[in-house]
């Protein structure tokens, strides 16, 4: 769930706030400064997620390794250390 929240109320309520994006691994608070966006918190798992989607080498890597399992082009890890 997405929350909107000055910067003010933010800085007043950080400690429970952060508590909470912790809780709930979807969460983000968008903060605003003068109704402008001006950052975003978000959880740990929400970011790496982000930086994951965010590294065009790594998801294509991702996409070949999900096609190799379907057309069941697997190696036993014994024998890549072979």
């Amino acid at each position: 769930m997405t929350k909107i929240a000055a910067v003010s109320y933010v800085r007043a309520h950080l400690p429970e706030m952060v508590a909470n994006i912790g809780k709930k691994k979807r969460d983000r608070v968008i903060i605003t400064t003068n109704g402008t966006v001006s950052a975003v918190l978000v959880s740990p798992e929400e970011l790496e997620t982000l930086e994951v989607l965010a590294d065009k080498k790594l998801m294509l890597s991702l996409l070949k390794a999900e096609e190799d399992e379907r057309a069941q082009r697997l190696v036993e890890h014994e024998e890549i250390f072979r």
